[in-house]
C-alpha cells in the first residue's frame, strides 16, 4: 500500500517516527544539559542512534525500494524494530534510575532491536539483488 506521494506506507511510518524520535532524543539531551545530570546518557544515545538513525535508514531504504516495502516481512520488521526501541530505551532509564533490577526490559528490548536488524538483512538482500 502506498500513500498519496507514492511512498510505501511502511517507509512513511519509519520516516515520520524517526523524525519524532530525533526531536525526543534532542529534547532529552537538552534537558540533561540544563539539569547538568548526564546519568541517562546511555538512554539518550540509544534513542538517537536506534530511533533516529536506524529507523530513518530503514525508512529511506524502503522508500527507495517500494517492491521490498510491500512484503509482509517489511511490516513485521518495522513492528519488531519499533517495539524493541519502545521497550529498550525506557528499560535503560528504569535500570539506571531504580534499584529494582528491572534489567529484563533492557534485555528484551535489546533482543527485539537486534531481531529487527536481523529481519532487515533479507530486505536489504532483496533490495540489492541483481535483476
Amino acid at each position: 500500500m502506498a500513500t498519496e506521494n507514492n511512498l510505501p506506507c511502511v517507509a512513511v511510518i519509519h520516516l515520520r517516527a524517526a523524525a519524532i524520535y530525533a526531536v525526543i532524543g534532542m529534547g532529552f539531551g537538552i534537558y540533561m544539559g540544563i539539569k547538568q545530570d548526564f546519568s541517562l546518557v546511555p538512554a539518550h544515545a540509544h534513542l538517537n542512534v536506534l530511533g533516529w538513525l536506524s529507523i530513518a535508514i530503514y525508512g529511506l531504504v524502503l522508500a527507495k525500494f517500494p517492491e521490498v516495502a510491500k512484503s509482509r516481512l517489511a511490516q513485521i520488521q518495522g513492528i519488531v524494530a519499533h517495539l524493541g526501541l519502545w521497550v529498550f530505551v525506557p528499560g535503560i532509564v528504569v535500570a539506571i534510575l531504580t534499584d529494582h533490577g528491572i534489567e529484563q526490559l533492557v534485555m528484551i528490548g535489546s533482543l527485539l532491536v537486534l531481531l529487527g536488524a536481523m529481519l532487515f538483512i533479507p530486505l536489504i538482500w532483496q533490495a540489492t539483488a541483481r535483476r
